[in-house]
């Protein structure tokens, strides 16, 4: 689904400046990069982009007037040196690089806005790792303008009856303020601005494709999962087979609606239809998750947007949940039924148990239908993320991942299958807590990617909570 860049790239000078011009004369065998050289060695690390303007100098008066006639197809700027205030001014993600001793520094600067800066010399440093390093800094810059990018493809499938958000979120916290008509209108604007689109469909269309899906399908998923898991505790095939229904159903739809991501209601709704209880969807969203398919239970539009940038910045869905924060412990916690079998994103599997909901008892039985307890890696450090669309924020922090059983006992069995617990500075945490914009679910990637997801916020225009800090 990733959508090419298409980036204006220019270069108001070329080569040495001032008396930095006499540099030849004392290391003739010394290079100095040309502006055809910087770019070719940037293109050379970014893929699925196009550079469009020149290598030759051009005035900045002539790059605005330039990238002002093109900005509707254009998705961001590359500009080697100081930015003109009416660049800045015209809304586009800018990729900001000083060129060391082509130009004196000064009015190059922090811009705030929608900037990432960089460096790179224009006489290479004497250690080649180091230029190496300042090269692979911009890539990054602008590989996450092309995640930025990739929203514009975004087609989200939301299964609901009360469109077009859902149920869950945004919660009555969060519209407390200006109700819920106002506040979907305002968030709706702002996905619309980033390019997204999201595609509601009701519960009955799925339930249908459900009902009559193979048969054969059907058990050949449901014999995956279990053949998969460690162990199946508290539930038996013929529920994880009705998961497995719900899985082609919702794979079907897709398919049917050209849509890249998926959203359902789920848990609680799902026992309420009016039409009877729906499988749970742990396992569907649990396989989508690990094949790189985005699928959010609860309608979390905020949790999805948090996966799927996460997911093309890292590789990972990442593991979404509700949020907990205990500070007497110092933890985070985050608790879902439903996680990637992935967490890293790559080929390594993490051992995970087939189980039932733990909702819904009836004569002291569990009743909620098949999901998944991932057991998550521990002792490894974990970023934890969430946008606000209609507030245009991100909330970040970092922590390592630590063992629950030693926290709590019988952690499986509290609340949500597959759990988190995260070590952290959590009396910063609850300062920071802001249940009004940023609801009450977050994501957790593996490893650090804080600033990564700070200099995408910039580029996407979102302020940034760092909530451990």
């Amino acid at each position: 689904m990733n959508r090419k860049a298409k980036i204006y790239t220019a270069f108001p000078s070329s080569g040495l400046f001032g008396s930095t011009q006499t540099y030849p004369l004392h290391h003739p065998d010394e290079k100095v990069l040309s502006n055809e050289e910087i770019l070719n060695e940037i293109a050379q690390r970014c893929e699925d982009v196009e550079f469009v303007g020149t290598t030759a100098v051009e005035s900045p008066e002539y790059t605005v007037a330039n990238v002002q006639a093109q900005s509707q197809s254009l998705d961001g700027v590359l500009y080697f040196g100081s930015l003109p205030s009416e660049l800045t001014e015209l809304d586009l993600p800018i990729v900001a690089v000083y060129p060391l001793w082509g130009q004196w520094q000064q009015p190059f600067e922090s811009y705030g806005g929608r900037v990432l800066t960089a460096t790179l010399p224009v006489i290479p440093d004497a250690s080649p790792a180091t230029f190496s390093s300042r090269l692979e800094t911009i890539a990054e810059k602008i590989r996450l303008l092309q995640v930025a990018t990739n929203l514009k493809a975004l087609r989200i499938l939301c299964i609901t009856d009360e469109p077009v958000l859902g149920l869950y979120e945004p919660t009555a916290y969060q519209t407390a303020k200006e109700g819920r008509e106002t506040y979907e209108k305002k968030y709706l604007e702002n996905l619309a601005a980033l390019g997204a689109e999201i595609i509601v469909r009701p519960q009955d269309e799925m339930i249908a494709r459900m009902e009559a899906a193979s048969e054969a399908e059907a058990s050949e998923v449901a014999g995956n999962w279990i053949a998969g898991a460690e162990a199946v505790r508290g539930t038996n095939e013929a529920q994880v087979k009705q998961s497995a229904r719900l899985y082609l159903a919702m794979k079907e739809m897709l398919a049917l609606y050209d849509a890249n991501a998926i959203t359902t209601e789920g848990y609680g709704v799902f026992m309420y239809h009016e039409g009877g209880t729906i499988p749970s969807q742990g396992l569907p969203s649990s396989q989508f998750c690990t094949d790189g398919v985005v699928a959010t239970s609860e309608t979390l539009i905020d949790s999805l947007l948090t996966q799927q940038l996460g997911l093309w910045m890292t590789g990972s869905t990442g593991f979404n949940g509700d949020y907990i924060v205990d500070t007497d412990n110092d933890k985070a916690y985050i608790g879902h039924c439903e996680c990637p079998l992935n967490p890293y994103g790559d080929e390594r599997r993490a051992p995970y148990v087939v189980r039932n909901l733990p909702q819904w008892p009836e004569d002291e039985q569990e009743k909620g239908g098949a999901c998944v307890q991932v057991n998550l890696p521990v002792n490894e450090q974990v970023t934890v993320a969430k946008v606000s669309v209609h507030d245009k924020a991100m909330v970040l922090f970092s922590g390592t991942a630590v063992d629950g059983e030693s926290l709590f006992p019988g952690w499986e069995d509290i609340l949500c299958r597959t759990k988190l617990a995260i070590d952290v500075d959590a009396k910063k945490l609850f300062e920071h807590l802001d249940w009004q914009t940023f609801g009450n679910h977050r994501v957790a990637f593996y490893g650090e990617h804080k600033q990564a997801f700070m200099d995408l916020a910039t580029l996407l225009g979102f302020g940034v909570v760092e909530a451990n800090k």
